[in-house]
């Protein structure tokens, strides 16, 4: 598995020193005219994927269904000939964010069914990935 890249900087924006040598998994933080802090074990966990769907898309407003999750990528199909807006209850081609074929719509949210989903073409549909 990799591990997402993270960069440490200071208020200034400066980068600080990382330290991962040793044999433990502890991470040591130099910092600018201080001594070595040494912040413990650190684990970067990505949230697992539990559900992966195709959504087929009307020219209506339709709620997503409840699941509860820590993340959702939401992406308008390639073969998709409209746009799809997603947002809330009152989604709509003024209110909604649009998404053409290929685009993706990712964010932490706590359910799904927090969105409401509408395509300018009957039919178009749309690939969810909900993430715990």
């Amino acid at each position: 598995m990799a591990f997402p890249k993270v960069k440490l900087s200071d208020d200034s924006g400066n980068t600080v020193a990382v330290d991962t040598s040793g044999s433990s998994n502890a991470l040591k933080v130099s910092l600018l005219a201080t001594p070595t802090i040494d912040i413990g074990d650190v684990e970067v966990i990505q949230p697992d994927v539990i559900a992966s769907a195709a959504i087929n898309v009307t020219d209506s407003a339709v709620r997503l269904t409840s699941q509860t999750c820590k993340h959702v990528d939401i992406m308008a199909n390639l073969s998709n000939t409209g746009i799809v807006y997603v947002g809330g209850s009152n989604v709509a081609a003024t209110t909604g964010i649009a998404l053409y074929p290929g685009d993706v719509y990712s964010v932490d949210i706590a359910n799904l069914n927090a969105f409401y989903i509408l395509s300018t073409v009957s039919g178009d549909d749309i690939n969810v990935q909900v993430h715990v």
